[in-house]
């Protein structure tokens, strides 16, 4: 299993959105806009209130002291959407780790935020009974020399005309995604 990191973080956010359109809120998401993000922040204050949603939420809007956060929300510039907006439509590859947060929250990107997918690494390592046996290219069960496959279902997700994305899916809870520069 390759090692999760802030990049691969960002990558798979981005491609989460991208395969599900914001998700739940792929009707604020699908193609969005300053005035749509907003309105999807406002609509999931009260909805969405994972353990870390609150400190990402902060981290983006500065929250003051007892400020009342829907009011606060309103009251924020469309501009500060505007990199969210860059971001998701392609216009820019990266952006700031609050932004990066945000979008996270907006479409139920789990685990979040980075600290936590971070910490992750190693819930989702395989392990196999004693029983199986590793050869060059398969597994075998040992006593018995029959073959276990342990093929993952693999597709294209991505193509462009400067690389490919390939995710494969051991399992519903291990993907393994690879990006092939041509």
């Amino acid at each position: 299993m390759r090692t999760k990191t802030s990049v691969t973080y960002k990558n798979e956010i981005l491609e989460k959105y991208k395969r599900e359109k914001g998700g739940e809120m792929n009707c604020y998401l699908q193609e969005p806009t300053r005035k749509q993000i907003k309105e999807a922040c406002l609509w999931l204050l009260n909805r969405r209130k994972e353990k870390y949603d609150e400190s990402i939420l902060n981290r983006f809007f500065q929250f003051e002291e007892g400020e009342n956060k829907a009011y606060a929300i309103e009251r924020v510039h469309g501009d500060k959407f505007k990199p969210i907006i860059n971001f998701l439509t392609g216009e820019t590859k990266s952006t700031t780790p609050a932004n990066l947060e945000l979008i996270a929250w907006l479409i139920d990107f789990k685990p979040r935020p980075l600290s936590i997918y971070l910490k992750s690494n190693t819930e989702n390592e395989i392990t196999l009974p004693e029983s199986f046996q590793k050869t060059e290219n398969a597994y075998y069960l040992k006593n018995e020399n029959q073959v276990v496959d342990i093929i993952p279902e693999t597709k294209v997700i991505e193509k462009t005309d400067k690389s490919i994305t390939i995710i494969s899916q051991i399992n519903p809870t291990l993907r393994i995604t690879t990006i092939v520069s041509l």
